[in-house]
């Protein structure tokens, strides 16, 4: 299961990208929280963490000529301390008493700058780290760390938030932020091989290559649907936790925290798994499970039917997650890996801010429950829909799809370079 930490490089990435994520779960809270306290509104909630997320519609392929033609250690640990800065920058501007609405939403924007090329170094940062052989153990740990945190960061700040407000809980955010730069340091530099040739334009680029991939280009289309429809409910989730289950910020907490631990006992189970032989039925789990759980915790009676249901939210699309992006990248050069990366980064995370957005809008003015329940069904309709039309999402349940590039069978005319996937 731990046969990546073998290497020491990783290991310092897999730590640095622990406190990161948990700074980021923290902030997820904190944000969202204070947000609500001050409108009363999802609608500001949503956007909140829109402006958090929502920069890697226009920074992802930036962010990836970058990691293609600079060292991504360095980037990373720069990105990271602007984190750990703007966080610094909430937690003074709640002790003085100036954080107004407009403050907040600015420094929202100045965070999401920093966390779009963070996401996207992590990650082209772990294939040059591990043997090919072990990317996807590798990526699954990762994952334990970077959904994991979504229990450590919440559990950490709860209190914080409940017994001292939300000025201390800001402080701890800006702390692991700092502790994220500085462990990554000790990774050593980590440059793309070729990289004049490499670094040309990002966005287009980026598409032609994966287009001409189809197990690459189903991935991504698999993982918009995703996150479009079973991850973009963290803007109403507050509102849920109140108007539906009848709770408070704690019982807010309780939930990420569940959902988080659900995310680390899913990754740490496809981590032992990661045997190919193991990889479809794993995958067909991940699918289901994703829109499946999400229904149900959205149909919960009470906070402790959903934080059940929330153990299995975050377990499945923990490991959903992981094995789409292992497929990416193992469809790559090292080269490309940084534009590739960004581009899964910006077809994941705009969906995630932009319907995240609009369902905190909509949490205003219906129910949030309903909406958890849709999101879940219709991401099961839609790829039962796409499978029925798609060969490579069929091999990916049947095992083909995750034999070596050499053993496949020829792509499907309709799924050539340049066509619909």
């Amino acid at each position: 299961m731990l046969t990546s930490f073998r290497h020491a490089p990783y290991r310092w990435l897999w730590f640095s990208n622990l406190a990161g994520s948990a700074g980021r779960w923290a902030l997820v809270l904190v944000l969202g929280t204070q947000l609500l306290e001050i409108t009363h509104s999802s609608f500001w909630v949503g956007l909140g963490l829109f402006l958090t997320q929502g920069p890697v519609l226009l920074m992802a392929p930036f962010s990836g000529a970058l990691a293609d033609r600079f060292d991504r250690r360095t980037l990373n640990v720069a990105s990271a301390a602007a984190s750990s800065l703007t966080t610094a920058l909430f937690a003074a501007a709640t002790w003085l008493g100036v954080l107004t609405l407009p403050l907040m939403l600015c420094l929202s924007l100045l965070f999401g700058l920093s966390f779009v090329f963070q996401m996207t170094l992590r990650s082209t940062l772990v294939p040059s780290l591990v043997p090919p052989a072990r990317l996807l153990n590798a990526v699954s740990l990762f994952q334990v760390a970077t959904q994991g945190a979504q229990f450590l960061g919440p559990a950490v700040a709860t209190p914080l938030l409940v017994l001292g407000g939300p000025a201390p809980a800001w402080c701890l955010c800006s702390l692991l932020y700092a502790a994220a730069a500085a462990l990554c340091v000790a990774v050593g530099e980590a440059r793309a091989p070729g990289r004049p040739a490499a670094a040309r334009p990002a966005l287009a680029a980026s598409l032609s290559y994966l287009r001409a991939r189809p197990l690459a280009w189903t991935a991504i289309w698999g993982v918009a649907l995703h996150c479009s429809l079973t991850m973009a409910y963290q803007g109403m989730l507050p509102m849920f936790v109140t108007m539906d289950l009848g709770g408070d910020p704690s019982g807010y907490g309780v939930l990420l925290t569940a959902i988080g631990v659900g995310a680390v006992t899913g990754s740490l189970c496809l981590a032992h798994l990661s045997d190919r032989r193991h990889r479809p039925a794993l995958f067909a789990a991940s699918l289901v499970g994703s829109g499946a759980a999400l229904a149900v915790m959205g149909a919960a009676p009470g906070l402790t039917v959903a934080i059940v249901s929330g153990l299995f939210v975050g377990s499945t699309q923990a490991m959903f997650m992981s094995m789409t992006l292992a497929l990416i990248q193992s469809s790559v050069d090292d080269g490309f890996r940084g534009r590739a990366t960004s581009f899964y980064q910006m077809i994941t995370l705009t969906p995630m801010a932009l319907f995240g957005w609009g369902m905190g809008g909509l949490a205003d003015v219906t129910e949030p429950r309903p909406l958890l329940v849709a999101g879940g069904l219709v991401f099961l309709v839609a790829m039962a829909a796409y499978a029925s039309r798609s060969r490579s999402l069929r091999s990916l349940f049947s095992g083909e799809g995750w034999l070596p590039a050499a053993d496949r069978a020829p792509a499907a005319a309709s799924e050539l370079p340049l066509s619909a996937p």
